[in-house]
This record gives C-alpha cells, structure tokens and sequence, in this order.
C-alpha cells in the first residue's frame, strides 16, 4: 500500500521546517514522532489518555529572534479542508495548512470548526460562504515584521510547495 498522504504530510513538514529556518527563526521538532519515536512506531500497541495526549503535540516549536516561542501544526490537505478537533490542548497553536497551491496561517482558537482554504490570496471560505480565518503567512503577527526579502523567501517555499505536492 502507498503510503502517498503520510508522505506528503513529511514534504509539507519539511518546507515549513526549512522556510522557518530561512527566515531566520530557530526550529524544534516537537511532534510526537521527534520525542516519542519509540511510541510512534508502536502507536497501535498503546492506549489510553497517554497515547491520545502525545499524538496531540504540535510538530514545531519555533522560537524568533527576540526568543518568542510559538507552537506550530502542520497539517497538508489536497482539498483544503481542514476541520478542527474539539478537544485540541493547544489553542494558541498556529496551524498551518497547506494544499497542492497553498499555505494559509491562522491559530487554532481562531479557526471555525470546518474550513476550506482557496484562493490565489490565501483566502479561507467557510463551508458555509462564510469568511473564515486561514491567512497569509506574512498577514499573521506572527510574521507581521517580514521585509521584502522575507516575503521572497515565504513566495520561495509556496513555489516548492506547487513543484512537490501538485498532481
């Protein structure tokens, strides 16, 4: 069995991971797959609340260069939709969603249960047409500082993003 989503939820790990790192933020792998590998191999030997907390942790902690440090998820979707889980610990976690096209931004306690993100802006569209909350990268405070070499950086990865994810 190809494993073609899990690989591209990696692919789209690892741009984010190396974007971060060029625009110059340090980068620590925190998903469970980084401090529990032991546990993510044997993930369907475990239950309980043990297992259903460690497979909730953000896959980055990303730290600026004024030592702010910011959560973050990263979730690939081919079709843009992204429903949020109810019981998420994280809720100033930023989520960054990516399609065959896009990146959008926006942290967790912002978002509306189902979103579907489109658009040559960035855009997120509601299920229902109504506006949702995904945003540019660099419309976020997050990455509200970035000058234009930044911003060229952030195009960058959106371009490898469309070379490796399109179909």
């Amino acid at each position: 069995m190809v494993q073609e989503e899990m690989i591209k939820g990696r692919i789209a790990e690892a741009i984010v991971k190396c974007m971060f790192e060029d625009l110059g933020f340090e980068v620590i792998p925190y998903g469970y797959e980084h401090t529990c590998p032991t546990i993510a191999k044997k993930e369907r030997l475990i239950k309980g609340d043990v297992k259903n907390h460690i497979r909730k942790a953000p896959d980055f902690i990303i730290i600026d260069k004024e030592g702010e440090a910011n959560f973050v998820e990263v979730k690939f979707r081919a079709d843009g939709n992204y429903k949020r889980e109810a019981d998420y610990p994280y809720r100033d976690c930023y989520i960054i969603l990516l399609t065959e096209k896009y990146l959008g931004i926006e942290q967790y306690k912002n978002l509306n249960d189902t979103t579907k993100m489109d658009g040559d802006n960035f855009s997120a569209i509601h299920l229902n047409d109504k506006k949702a909350s995904f945003k540019s990268l660099m419309s976020v405070p997050l990455l509200s500082k970035l000058d234009s070499e930044s911003k060229k950086i952030v195009l960058d990865y959106r371009n490898l993003l469309i070379k490796y994810m399109n179909n």
